[in-house]
């Protein structure tokens, strides 16, 4: 910020050379004083001053000028800063010219000229103080609303959170629910074979229940600064390798092939294992989650000499640019859908994307419609290496 400033105005110079005497032996260099012999250079040097970035904390007008009168001429500085002190002197005492700038002007004081120059300084030096302390008043009232609307946004971003996660857990309970009346109402007359097909239909929802809770559960951790992932050095590659191996076989259903490529047979980064597992596990659970019946999923494994990089790589429908901009957002719903009626609770990206920041490692997507989509993580490279 610039320096503060101190406007005085007065039409004959021999006052305002004393007036400008006198508040320096107040204020010193610590005010930019600026003189005017009339209102309308007083307002052009209002204008400059406001221009240059400086704030002007006090005008001190004469009231008796030509043109335009002092009382005239604080109203309109009061216009265009209602913060500014204003400080009114004059030789003729009027009470409705005083009148007049009290209730338009916000008069801080009106000094009777000849002044006295103990009281003159004095006026000055409390105005100033006034100043600044309305300053830290604003200050600290701007700072007050805006941690009043943060408080406000997190208030409905947990309204939201709640009513969403209420809705997602209320549909699969519903299920379990039906199904389990359903066997115990009619067990007796139900062939083995639609007692184990309903059994199944009460899993599938149990495991959405228990997918949505968690993510829920990490959300609150990650959120609350309760997860402290230690890091070591790690070589990625069996987390990968197991990953590939489990949803090879859950992705055999949809006819989807998982390929893992890799050129090395150790790939080391600075991580914590379950968190990469974690991260892992939901980007390549999406892309068997959203790639059609019949295609591959690629996974790609690379090293450079600072980070260890895996790409997770769908024949999907791919993302629009609206879709990307949404992406690792909470509960965030995208226009393409599970292509085998599998449940999402939207968090899954959101968490990735605290997880890797949390390791302080990078996330990223490249799609384009009607050619897949690849998911990027990075991950730092191994002290030492």
């Amino acid at each position: 910020m610039n320096e503060l400033a101190i406007i005085c105005v007065d039409d004959e110079p021999a006052i305002l050379s004393s007036l400008e005497m006198e508040i320096k032996e107040v204020v010193g260099n610590t005010y930019l004083i600026e003189l005017a012999e009339n209102g309308e250079d007083a307002l052009e040097i209002y204008e400059e001053l406001s221009e240059e970035g400086h704030e002007i904390a006090l005008v001190i007008s004469d009231y008796i000028m030509p043109k335009m009168k002092g009382d005239e001429l604080l109203k309109r500085i009061h216009l265009c800063s209602k913060k500014i002190i204003k400080i009114m002197l004059t030789g003729q005492a009027d009470i409705k010219a005083v009148s007049y700038a009290i209730q338009y002007a916000n008069l801080y004081r009106y000094i009777s000229k000849p002044w006295q120059s103990a009281d003159l300084k004095l006026t000055v030096k409390e105005a100033l103080h006034t100043y600044l302390q309305n300053q830290k008043i604003v200050e600290y009232t701007d700072e007050l609303e805006k941690n009043n609307q943060a408080l406000i946004k997190l208030n409905q971003d947990k309204n939201e959170f709640l009513g969403i996660a209420v809705h997602d857990l209320k549909n699969p309970l519903s299920a379990i629910q039906g199904w389990a009346e359903m066997i115990v109402e009619d067990y007796d007359d139900m062939p083995k074979s639609e007692i184990i097909e309903t059994s199944h239909f009460i899993l599938n929802s149990s495991r959405q229940m228990f997918e949505l809770i968690r993510n829920l559960l990490d959300v609150n951790m990650i959120e609350s600064g309760q997860i402290n992932a230690k890091l070591n050095r790690v070589d990625i590659l069996p987390t990968v390798q197991t990953l590939v191996k489990c949803y090879s076989t859950r992705a055999k259903p949809k006819n989807i092939t998982l390929q893992l490529h890799q050129k090395n047979n150790q790939y080391d980064a600075f991580v914590n294992k379950n968190t990469v597992y974690q991260i892992l596990d939901n980007l390549i659970s999406n892309a068997v989650k959203y790639s059609p019946y019949g295609k591959h999923i690629n996974i790609r494994m690379q090293q450079s000499k600072k980070t260890v990089r895996c790409e997770i790589q769908d024949e999907g429908e791919g993302l629009s640019t609206a879709d990307q901009k949404k992406l690792f957002k909470k509960f965030t719903r995208l226009t393409p859908k599970p292509t085998g009626k599998e449940h999402s609770t939207g968090l899954g990206l959101f968490i990735v994307k605290k997880w890797v920041e949390m390791i302080k490692g990078k996330v990223w997507c490249e799609s384009e419609l009607g050619k897949g989509t690849s998911f990027f993580v990075e991950f730092p490279i191994a002290k030492g290496n």
